[in-house]
């Protein structure tokens, strides 16, 4: 082969230019991306959008700027682009039957960051298992428990579970069961624990607690409480109602009954 007659001054200066228009491409689109980049970074740090749904903005459109840029430059230096896009097509087909389950996840990472069913400091139950959300990535959701447990759970599992948020809402109800004897005076039992409402620096008159006589037990009488709070001030609502409806319930002298066993036994003296 005669190379000569490939590497003529003619094709070399076509093949030049070629590599100059492609560098001048480059260098074009380069300042193009960091010039959208940074109108992007400044219209996301002004919009309400969670802090790693502007990461993954970020990170999905710089890639989908440079391939672009890339598929730019290669087929102005005369790449044909057909058997490449077919190739690119062939091997991204076969990259998400391989991480079908990630790729899942990622979609449910999508779809928690902008659906927001919670944030980061939200009390949430998922499928059953209760805690502190710490962040959400775009595979995966971190949690911790309140005796320190970290808990990592798969975004795609998260979005096809039911998800309590315990924090969402303002306001939330402690309840309890609290027994009292059958000897006991329901009246006096109910206005106790009224007087605990208006007492309780963390509990709340209104909206009105639910106070309610709802069984006649073996042991005594059942009644059903249910007192609002302010939902960040929950646990410690919850432990000083346990305790002062049983303070109050003792000055009062309103009997909180216990399990035991009374034997009577007649007909005989029990001395022999």
């Amino acid at each position: 082969m005669n190379f000569s007659n490939i590497f003529t001054a003619e094709n070399g200066w076509a093949l030049l230019e070629k590599f100059g228009e492609a560098l001048l491409i480059l260098v074009i689109g380069w300042i193009f991306i960091r010039v959208v980049r940074r109108i992007e970074r400044t219209a996301l740090e002004k919009s309400a959008l969670d802090r790693s749904v502007h990461t993954l903005i970020m990170r999905t459109t710089g890639i989908v700027l440079w391939i672009l840029l890339i598929l730019t430059i290669l087929s102005k230096l005369g790449v044909d682009m057909a058997p490449l896009v077919t190739a690119l097509a062939a091997a991204g087909v076969a990259v998400a039957l391989a991480l079908r389950d990630s790729l899942s996840n990622v979609a449910g990472g999508i779809i928690l960051l902008f659906t927001k069913p919670f944030v980061a400091g939200d009390e949430v139950e998922i499928n059953g298992t209760t805690g502190i959300v710490d962040r959400i990535d775009l595979l995966t959701t971190h949690l911790h428990t309140y005796d320190n447990r970290d808990i990592i759970v798969p975004n795609g599992n998260v979005t096809t579970s039911m998800v309590i948020n315990a924090s969402r809402r303002e306001l939330r109800r402690v309840s309890g069961e609290f027994i009292i004897s059958y000897d006991s005076d329901i009246d006096q039992a109910r206005d106790a624990i009224r007087q605990v409402v208006r007492e309780g620096p963390m509990l709340l008159e209104e909206p009105e607690p639910w106070i309610c006589l709802k069984q006649h037990g073996e042991r005594g009488l059942v009644f059903d409480v249910g007192i609002w709070c302010r939902t960040e001030n929950r646990g410690e609502a919850l432990i000083y109602m346990e305790e002062a409806i049983k303070k109050e319930f003792d000055r009062r002298g309103i009997r909180i009954p216990y399990p035991h066993i009374e034997v009577t036994k007649t007909g005989q003296d029990l001395t022999r």
